[in-house]
């Protein structure tokens, strides 16, 4: 009987090594795995086999290159569900995980055609546009940008959202409740701005979520969400 772990690469049994380490915590996420030289010490290995495991791990998920600081273990994906509208918040709360969010932009500004198509209202006419970044467990995890109706929802610009989740206030304090949503998803290039605040390198490839919420057929909000491509998995029951 052949032993394939024997026959495998040899940076191919130096990436599994390392692969239980961040599958048993010894390696946590957020962490800094050691360096080239380190890992080439420590298994006695040269760089080249050092460079193509960590490389083989990176194809994985399981790590992140960020250059100029080093290589750090990547959080597990955060699974999400398409079965029913979901919050943010709500869902790091589910699986455990501490949420925030730092306001970016907050303003009040004039629709342009594309955002006045879906909001449903005349281009020109006042918006709120609110752009966050989210974190789960103190790690950038997506950009969201939002843009709501100004006469209908002026309010929001009185509100801290870095100590109270948005959909959770619309629906507590103004029965505001959305209960239906219609999403599209696409691969997008991450553009500067973007990477700077996920802390991903350049030319990174992301997820798009494009997003309009309603309360029942109404309008409430169009959202855009920008995450690293790594970082969500999303599933949904299908049936015949």
């Amino acid at each position: 009987m052949v032993d394939a772990y024997n026959k495998a690469p040899l940076y191919c049994k130096l990436a599994e090594k390392l692969e239980e380490k961040i599958d048993d915590g010894t390696y946590k996420p957020g962490d800094k795995i050691p360096s080239e030289r380190e890992l080439c010490d420590l298994y006695n290995v040269s760089r080249m086999t050092v460079r193509l495991a960590i490389d083989e791990l990176e194809r994985l998920g399981k790590i992140e290159k960020v250059q100029g600081k080093g290589t750090f273990v990547l959080s597990k994906s955060i699974v999400q569900s398409l079965n029913n509208v979901y919050s943010f918040s709500r869902e790091m709360e589910k699986q455990g995980k501490i949420s925030s969010t730092r306001i970016i932009v907050r303003e009040v500004i004039e629709a342009n055609s594309k955002i006045s198509k879906h909001l449903g209202i005349k281009e020109g006419e006042k918006v709120i546009y609110l752009e966050r970044l989210r974190l789960a467990e103190n790690v950038a995890i997506m950009v969201e940008k939002t843009w709501f109706p100004y006469e209908k929802y002026y309010f929001l610009m009185n509100i801290d959202f870095n100590t109270k989740g948005l959909y959770k206030t619309l629906e507590n304090d103004y029965g505001i409740v959305i209960n239906k949503a219609t999403e599209t998803f696409k691969a997008t290039e991450l553009n500067t701005n973007e990477t700077k605040m996920l802390n991903c390198h350049k030319n990174q490839y992301g997820l798009l979520v494009k997003r309009t919420s309603y309360m029942n057929d109404e309008i409430v909000c169009f959202s855009t969400i920008v995450s690293k491509g790594d970082i969500f998995e999303f599933t949904i029951q299908l049936h015949n």
